[in-house]
């Protein structure tokens, strides 16, 4: 009869989207880098802003949440990113840049709103867009072939999307829309868009959009899967999470009636169309500071440099800084540090919700296997050897394959030179 041994520690967890996640990491260095980002992010304590912080008194922005939070029960986050969306559509509709120490930027901002079923997504961005008077949108696209010839014809428009996830699905799973996730990629980057018909061929130089997209939160998982994530492409959008707010009870507004704020919505309207728009906005040398100080104060722990995650988040701040600008009424050419205190507020929105729907994909799971991997690696290391991925395999429970174990110590290795390098 065989002696107990004592067994290796182990770690049995139910993977779930984690898998998907390491699958991505297998395949490319930019999804292991995002992931060492998003596990970075999560050390990070958690912003002090929220809502209210990220609204200027007085502000136009103010006006519309105040009349939603006194006449309905829909998530203030709502109207708010409606709002943000007009100004941001505003100035990219009349050719205004932001120039960035040279680099020319358009000020379109990409965001999702993940609310639950029956919030009022529709109602309120429909709201905000009539006050405005905003009747001039980027029409939804039934194809990739129709979305070059949509945007050639609308360019610098701004697009309103309801179920955003299921659209983001059917650029997988339908054949006629597949391009467009290429398409959706050059656009953030302002790259040349071409196309040839047997009619024609059309050509789209220096292409923008506005975007603001809702979805339903719990079914936003189902959509778009979490290689999504960290292989880059649902990060080009901001999202926000719009939760249910307790305090304020749909038995207690059975009409979502603004009449009563009408006029006050429009006039402060009136006063942010007053502001006059210049061709070129320079970000200030104080703006610059402004951002460079946030930028080092919301890195994640450990001063890593998470590439694609977390410089694309932050970069927003930049456009957000020309919203804020006209938002708070400053007629000047230049962004100013007020404008970009403003904007980091919205992005520290951003951050936060972006932690909590990783955490959503099981990022909880994936960073306690990766913490195990540490450990295991620290192990056999102090034996006087190289962790091999089998060592991994026989160790933890929650690595299933060959493949997973090599793509888990490559994340913890590549991290631990980059911890060197820094």
């Amino acid at each position: 009869m065989k002696p107990n041994r004592k067994r290796p520690r182990q770690l049995a967890l139910p993977l779930s989207g984690v898998e998907s996640m390491i699958e991505a990491a297998s395949r490319s260095r930019e999804a292991r880098d995002t992931i060492r980002a998003m596990l970075l992010v999560r050390k990070t304590q958690t912003s002090a802003w929220r809502g209210q912080s990220a609204v200027p008194p007085g502000s136009f922005a103010e006006v519309v949440t105040e009349a939603f939070r006194q006449r309905t029960d829909i998530p203030l986050e709502l109207p708010l990113a409606a709002v943000m969306t007009l100004i941001s559509g505003r100035l990219l509709e009349a050719g205004c840049l932001v120039d960035l120490h040279g680099q020319m930027v358009k000020p379109s901002l990409w965001t999702v709103v993940l609310a639950p079923s029956g919030a009022g997504k529709t109602f309120a961005t429909r709201r905000v867009l009539d006050i405005a008077g905003q009747k001039n949108l980027f029409p939804d696209p039934a194809s990739a072939a129709k979305f070059v010839q949509d945007l050639a014809a609308h360019n610098n428009a701004t697009w309103i999307r309801d179920e955003f996830g299921q659209f983001l699905r059917a650029l997988d799973q339908q054949t006629h829309m597949a391009e467009l996730r290429d398409y959706l990629l050059r656009l953030y980057d302002g790259q040349q868009i071409s196309r040839r018909t047997k009619m024609d061929a059309i050509s789209i130089e220096n292409p923008a959009l506005t975007i603001l997209g809702s979805t339903v939160l719990e079914t936003f998982k189902d959509c778009v899967g979490p290689e999504a994530l960290v292989d880059g492409f649902a990060q080009r959008f901001n999202f926000i999470i719009a939760p249910a707010d307790p305090l304020r009870r749909a038995v207690d507004f059975p009409l979502y009636d603004l009449r009563g704020h009408q006029d006050a919505m429009r006039s402060a309207w009136a006063s942010v169309e007053q502001v006059p728009l210049h061709p070129i906005y320079r970000v200030g040398e104080e703006a610059i500071g402004t951002f460079k100080s946030a930028f080092r104060a919301m890195m994640p722990e450990g001063d890593a440099l998470p590439v694609s995650f977390f410089r694309r988040l932050m970069f927003s701040g930049v456009r957000y800084a020309a919203v804020y600008h006209i938002l708070i009424g400053d007629s000047g050419s230049e962004l100013t540090a007020r404008d970009m205190a403003w904007a980091l507020r919205m992005v520290a929105l951003h951050l936060e919700d972006a932690r909590q729907l990783l955490d959503d994909y099981g990022l909880g799971e994936l960073e306690r296997v990766v913490r195990r991997v540490e450990e295991v690696k620290t192990e056999v290391e102090a034996e006087g050897r190289k962790c091999k991925p089998r060592d991994l395999c026989r160790r933890i429970a929650a690595i299933r394959t060959a493949s997973e174990a090599k793509a888990l110590l490559q994340l913890v290795e590549e991290g631990d030179e980059k911890s060197e390098r820094i």
